[in-house]
């Protein structure tokens, strides 16, 4: 028995030190690699205060973008949670020019939605009867319906994807919210005219209608699987705020 575990202990020596060796070698076999990548990544900044990581590679005509937000969850004030996650949404609601029909007449829409909520809330807070807001609920849901026959839906997506672009998503952490998706390489000018009126003069349309698409994200992701909400509890009891 002492031969065996010997002889084992031997075995678990020999395979760690082959080990570390073949990491050492993977490291210097790729070293090249990462030297090369290194070469080709250009950094700059334009005069807005946007600063550009630029990686070239010529194997195939297509641009890869990512737009980096450095901006999440962790920066939400008290009692606005969910708030960095909302703007993710809006942002794929277009602006002036995409998303809509007719902007003139969708924007004395919205505007009068957003007076209607502020008055909704305005009535729960000082305590008012269901029957007293039954009304204001009521024009709140018929100009809702009104502003949504002047949205285009998806219009944003079916642009890129016309333009041949796909993978068009985003996420947010804790710590940043990123925009992506590729384009072929010849359209990187409608890139940059998309990115930026759509972070410029954004219009967050569909905004109420937004909200219960997140409410529904949370009960899938969160109170619907165990996983989720063990996770959401260990992270809370794991970093004081």
């Amino acid at each position: 028995m002492l031969i065996s575990v010997i002889s084992w202990g031997l075995l678990t020596v020999s395979w760690a030190s082959r080990a570390e060796a073949a990491s050492e070698d993977s490291i210097d076999s790729i070293q090249p690699y990462i030297d090369r990548a290194i070469e080709r990544i250009n950094e700059f900044t334009l005069d807005n205060g946007i600063k550009f990581i630029v990686m070239e590679r010529h194997q195939a005509p297509v641009v890869s973008f990512m737009t980096y937000v450095d901006v999440g969850a962790a920066e939400e004030p008290h009692g606005q949670t969910g708030a960095a996650h909302y703007l993710e949404h809006l942002a794929f609601k277009g602006t002036e020019r995409v998303g809509t029909t007719d902007y003139d007449a969708e924007k004395a829409v919205l505007t009068r939605l957003d007076t209607l909520f502020d008055q909704i809330q305005a009535a729960k807070a000082a305590g008012e009867s269901a029957e007293l807001t039954a009304p204001l609920l009521a024009e709140f849901a018929a100009v809702r319906q009104e502003a949504s026959n002047y949205v285009i839906r998806n219009h944003l997506p079916q642009i890129v994807q016309k333009a041949g672009g796909v993978g068009l998503n985003a996420t947010t952490s804790a710590d940043a919210t990123r925009y992506f998706y590729s384009f072929p390489a010849n359209k990187l000018e409608l890139w940059m005219s998309l990115e930026s009126e759509r972070f410029l003069t954004p219009i967050f349309r569909e905004f109420y209608e937004e909200k219960d698409v997140i409410l529904e994200e949370r009960r899938m992701r969160v109170d619907n699987s165990p996983i989720g909400k063990m996770i959401e509890v260990f992270l809370d009891k794991s970093f004081d705020v």
